[in-house]
């Protein structure tokens, strides 16, 4: 069996170790590929040349380093765990989400919202780490557990401070736009009937995962070295039959993919099987700075000049975010996906938009 894994310098995101109990486990012949911060702003530009599109994180670079790894070996098709979080319930937003629904049946009480101290390990900045902050940011609109979207408002509410950075014009031409009423109306008709956990379930699966972890993430930077990816956790036949389960064979207590890992607990090492789950990530905005200055192409791309030709950033305000990030005070996931976003919208425009008109 070939198997081939991406590991970081940075003990946050590397997962390194956990790997390699696998290989020796299985017996797999392995290789590793170990993607630095210089790596990520080196190939930067020509990731967003294959995802066609804005992205907000540097995570999909790694991959995209790593199936050239498997081409040059000879391979053409792998098979990825994509899915597995989404249709056995293996992210933290659907724990989190659970507490909160436990949490607003006695919103006066102060253990249960302890419970949220179990969340993201793995952060080295979490947001559960705050104390009385961490209490209030987490029960806005705790009450709302009827809500459509009750388990991702709290993550759309961070994202949505990207707008800040919009320019005026921009703001104007999208002041009438509502998502959420869009994607309320594409909702299957008896989704109010449906567990929690499902409901959080279902708009995970047409969000994030179909419009970022399959395509940006996973389809792009597979085939920019022409090796496809299969995702045998996406089958239908087995995700209608887990659809099918009760939530609890998924989400128990706060154990996630609890079927998963009874169907498995003769397979995999005792470590890997008891291991929370850590999601895959990569370092963001710090990969473009060297000896607290951008480098230099990004610090063309966000120029005053630049970013007031294009029109689409308030030039100021990326400013303000440039300095943030150099000084090492950009150390949340708003601040880091404002980066990248900005960074990547401007190089597509560079690439596809400013290019055109130059031919």
């Amino acid at each position: 069996l070939r198997t081939f894994s991406v590991t970081f310098d940075d003990a946050e995101f590397d997962e390194s170790e956990h790997q390699q109990t696998m290989v020796r486990h299985l017996g797999t012949e392995h290789t590793s590929v170990r993607c630095t911060t210089a790596d990520i702003e080196r190939d930067f530009r020509r990731l967003v040349v294959h995802t066609e599109s804005p992205i907000l994180r540097t995570a999909p670079l790694p991959l995209m380093t790593l199936s050239r790894h498997v081409r040059e070996s000879g391979y053409k098709v792998v098979l990825t765990g994509e899915g597995a979080d989404e249709v056995f319930g293996g992210y933290d937003l659907f724990r989190e989400a659970k507490i909160k629904r436990f949490w607003a049946r006695q919103p006066g009480s102060k253990w249960r919202p302890l419970l949220l101290r179990r969340l993201y390990p793995y952060l080295k900045h979490s947001p559960v780490g705050a104390g009385a902050f961490a209490e209030q940011f987490f029960g806005r609109g705790l009450q709302s557990v009827d809500g459509p979207f009750y388990a991702h408002t709290q993550r759309w509410t961070t994202t949505r401070r990207l707008q800040s950075f919009f320019s005026t014009d921009l703001k104007a031409k999208l002041k009438n736009a509502d998502v959420e009423r869009e994607l309320q109306s594409m909702l299957p008709t008896r989704f109010a009937e449906w567990a929690g956990l499902s409901r959080d379930q279902f708009v995970e699966a047409n969000t994030l995962l179909y419009g970022y972890l399959l395509s940006s993430q996973g389809d792009r930077v597979a085939m920019a070295n022409s090796v496809e990816g299969r995702v045998p956790f996406l089958d239908h036949r087995l995700i209608e039959y887990v659809n099918a389960l009760p939530p609890h064979y998924k989400l128990r207590g706060l154990r996630e993919k609890a079927v998963l890992r009874a169907a498995t607990r003769d397979l995999i090492p005792a470590s890997i099987l008891n291991r929370t789950k850590q999601p895959y990530r990569a370092p963001d905005s710090q990969s473009f700075l060297r000896k607290q200055r951008l480098v230099d192409w990004a610090a063309e791309m966000l120029s005053r000049d630049r970013l007031d030709a294009v029109g689409l950033f308030d030039s100021r305000a990326v400013g303000r975010l440039v300095e943030k990030c150099r000084l090492g005070k950009a150390i949340g996931f708003a601040d880091n996906m404002a980066f990248v976003g900005v960074l990547s919208t401007m190089l597509l425009h560079d690439q596809f938009v400013s290019a055109q008109s130059a031919a």
